[in-house]
């Protein structure tokens, strides 16, 4: 059973996930017909399901969750650098209206903003605007971090146990708040990818996935699918591309000797993929900075154009903040919790040889 928990190929994913994120977030002005990046996060949300569900199973086959130690890696990845694009934001809309008198974007933040701090900007209200509108995808995997470790730590060994535990959580968010599309996406994918992960973490079939090399044929089912989502846009093709992707995801994480799972294991994609959190947070500041240089210096700039700026811009701003936030939160959230671990390890006494 495969069980290294790092696999570059996921990164390689990640890359190009994000690329069609930054393409989402461009003004639709002179996009190509066939280009939809609202896909990215249907590619993300399995990733997720898949990775966070194999990782705690694993462990839970090894001995038992640890819980603490879960939510301290977790938040030390995600709080630091997510609050301070909330700052960010912040500092840009008040510069604006103190340099316009135009207070609709500080308008806007006030209303998001207690959505945002709590990880809820999925539920905002329509008259909280855009400005920091992507992070509802945060808010959906927030709650799928915190919930459904907590159930698989519950339930013991009786994984049946959690998966309805998790959806009855689910329901009920649905029925507290209602639902939408982007809801149903988002725990769809997450479901999928943790399905997926529950179902082949004990299970035969998994050498399938070991012995006969499905990466491409997954990748053409998931281009088939954003074919279908191009020509007759519905939810139904965002979920089965979700699938598609968690497909795709286990592939190349069983066999990584396969052709498209060299390709993506590719240096310079697995680099861009351990920027991709930092690029998803900055990328609509980039993409407003390069528009409003673009038109001070009166570019007529082409879609293209505005993207591959964006992009390049995106990266180097997702560099910087990776290396001065994101790198050193990361090491401080391992360092306690395996200081935790260390000290329960400790406090058990040693087995007697047999």
């Amino acid at each position: 059973m495969t069980s290294n928990k790092y696999c570059p190929q996921l990164d390689g994913i990640r890359t190009f996930c994000i690329i069609f994120t930054v393409l989402n977030h461009i003004p639709a002005a002179g996009r190509p017909w066939f280009v939809d990046g609202t896909v990215g996060v249907d590619a993300f949300f399995p990733l997720s399901g898949w990775l966070i569900t194999w990782l705690l199973l694993e462990e839970r086959r090894k001995g038992r969750i640890d819980l603490r130690a879960f939510y301290l890696r977790r938040i030390f990845r995600i709080v630091p650098l997510y609050y301070l694009t909330i700052g960010i934001y912040t500092g840009a809309a008040v510069a604006v209206y103190f340099l316009t008198a135009n207070s609709a974007k500080l308008d806007e933040l006030r209303t998001a903003a207690l959505y945002l701090v709590t990880f809820n900007s999925e539920y905002r209200p329509d008259n909280a605007g855009v400005i920091f509108g992507h992070a509802w995808t945060l808010g959906i995997e927030e709650k799928f971090y915190v919930i459904w470790p907590l159930m698989l730590f519950l339930a013991a060994r009786f994984t049946g146990v959690a998966v309805v535990g998790a959806f009855i959580v689910i329901g009920a968010l649905f029925g507290l708040f209602g639902t939408n599309d982007y809801l149903i996406r988002g725990y769809f994918g997450l479901s999928v990818g943790a399905g997926m992960a529950i179902w082949l973490n004990s299970s035969p079939y998994a050498t399938v996935f070991r012995n006969i090399p499905i990466g491409w044929i997954s990748l053409g089912m998931t281009v088939v699918m954003y074919g279908g989502l191009i020509m007759a846009p519905s939810v139904y093709w965002h979920l089965g591309l979700s699938a598609s992707v968690s497909l795709l995801i286990v592939s190349v994480w069983f066999d990584r000797e396969q052709g498209l799972a060299r390709f993506l294991a590719l240096p310079p994609l697995v680099w861009l993929g351990t920027l991709t959190y930092a690029i998803y947070l900055l990328q609509t500041l980039a993409s407003n900075l390069v528009q409003g240089v673009l038109q001070k210096l009166h570019v007529d700039a082409t879609f293209l154009t505005i993207f591959l700026a964006d992009y390049a811009v995106s990266v180097a701003l997702a560099w910087l903040a990776h290396v001065a936030i994101e790198q050193p939160a990361i090491s401080i959230g391992r360092r306690l919790a395996t200081r935790r671990k260390v000290e329960q390890s400790a406090l058990i006494p040693a087995r007697p040889e047999v």
